[in-house]
């Protein structure tokens, strides 16, 4: 179904094909739920409405049905600002709608697993929010689930949907840094840094899987492998828990937010700071540091990654533009350029309010793109890309990065 690219959309090989916009075809009706009413469900909730107004022509039109969630009020909340046909209090009841085609889970890392199972069995297609799940063995039995039934399934590993980055990836598989050699990234943000942030799900091994790392860390190194490729060898892996307890919240926490609690405290076992290196199948090296602790740094997904010819660097926090070095015919002039996100880079006239160079976008602009190409991938009846096996993939590495940094050290 894909032809003929919009003019506006071709520059070195940059641009998204779209269907040829002078044939008429009847756009299907795909019905979305969105399972989880808090930070992230809203975001996603917010990207699938705004579809009603970018990316056209669209693959399809999109009816927000449902949205799930225990706190009735946070749900109910959700539903009048985006337009929701009706709330429903678990995921259980979106499983046993008939009226539902595609569901985007937004659940704590412990209950993807069973959601998911049950989702995908009812024969529905499913965008899983990362990290996969809090064990390599529960991604693979969700990966294996979906391929069983046949549906569409997706990570939510949003980074990729970025103009810039999507750009950057265009430019390294056309080969213009030559052979990547080694990729350096980081995720800095402060959300946990204060230690009256209370206790959640996030907070204890065995239901996240890990903290830092697979909560903020995994979007890093999905982008590694999206831009390089298989991360095949972890070494020199440390991790470090530094507040070690946090206090008990008194009701219903969402996202990152402070509230009253009980006077009681737990205690922390997931990592606030993770660093290892590594290699990847090509033979390049990789350098990584997470932290959900980092004073300073609000939300810093960043990278560079340097090939045989050239280089490229991106920081989240200035997402409409990145560094990019070439050779240049006079050695003296040689140097990073800064490049400014435009028109000619994907995602970008459909996702930023004015389609005009220099007009900035973030965080909210990559789910549209993200809900865009799901719905894309379920109305073609094709498969979509980060798939549920990009998410074991990670989920599997970052096992490995805490078993490695969990060995003891070897001694002279």
């Amino acid at each position: 179904m894909l032809g003929r690219r919009s003019p506006a959309r071709v520059a070195a090989g940059l641009s998204i094909q779209r269907e040829d916009d002078s044939v008429a075809h009847p756009l299907p009706t795909l019905r979305v739920a969105i399972v989880g009413a808090g930070m992230i469900g809203r975001a996603h909730a917010r990207a699938f409405r705004a579809l009603r107004g970018t990316f056209q022509p669209a693959p399809a039109q999109v009816d927000l049905v449902a949205i799930a969630d225990a706190d009735a009020a946070l749900a109910a909340d959700a539903q009048q600002r985006w337009e929701i046909g009706r709330t429903v209090a678990s995921w259980q009841a979106v499983a046993d709608l008939r009226e539902v085609d595609i569901v985007c889970v937004a659940l704590p890392n412990h209950e993807h697993r069973q959601a998911v199972e049950a989702l995908v069995q009812s024969g529905k297609h499913v965008l899983c929010e990362k990290p996969l799940a809090s064990s390599a063995a529960d991604a693979q039995a969700m990966v294996d689930a979906a391929e069983r039934s046949g549906v569409v399934h997706g990570t939510g590993f949003n980074l990729r949907r970025t103009p810039a980055l999507a750009a950057i990836h265009a430019l390294v598989q056309a080969g213009q840094i030559g052979e990547p050699r080694h990729f350096s990234g980081r995720y800095l943000t402060d959300y946990a840094a204060n230690p009256n942030v209370p206790f959640t799900w996030r907070y204890q091994r065995s239901l996240a899987g890990s903290g830092a790392l697979g909560d903020i860390g995994s979007h890093i190194i999905d982008l590694a492998r999206y831009l390089v490729g298989e991360i095949t060898q972890v070494d020199g892996a440390t991790l470090g828990t530094y507040i070690t307890e946090r206090p008990v919240p008194a009701g219903h926490v969402t996202g990152h937010s402070t509230g009253a609690t009980t006077g009681e405290v737990r205690p922390v076992d997931t990592d606030d700071v993770c660093a290892f290196s590594g290699r990847f199948a090509n033979g390049a090296i990789g350098d990584f540091r997470f932290s959900r602790i980092a004073a300073g740094y609000r939300n810093t997904p960043s990278f560079e990654l340097i090939g045989s010819r050239g280089a490229v660097s991106f920081d989240m926090e200035r997402a409409a533009e990145f560094g990019l070095y070439e050779p240049a015919a006079d050695d003296a002039l040689a140097g990073f350029r800064r490049v400014v996100a435009g028109p000619r880079l994907p995602y970008f006239n459909d996702v930023v309010a004015f389609p005009v160079g220099g007009v900035g976008y973030g965080y909210a602009e990559t789910y549209v793109a993200q809900a865009y190409e799901f719905v894309r991938a379920v109305a073609e009846q094709r498969p979509y890309r980060p798939s549920f096996a990009d998410g074991l993939a990670v989920v599997q590495l970052c096992d490995t990065i805490q078993r490695t940094a969990e060995q003891p050290l070897a001694t002279a």
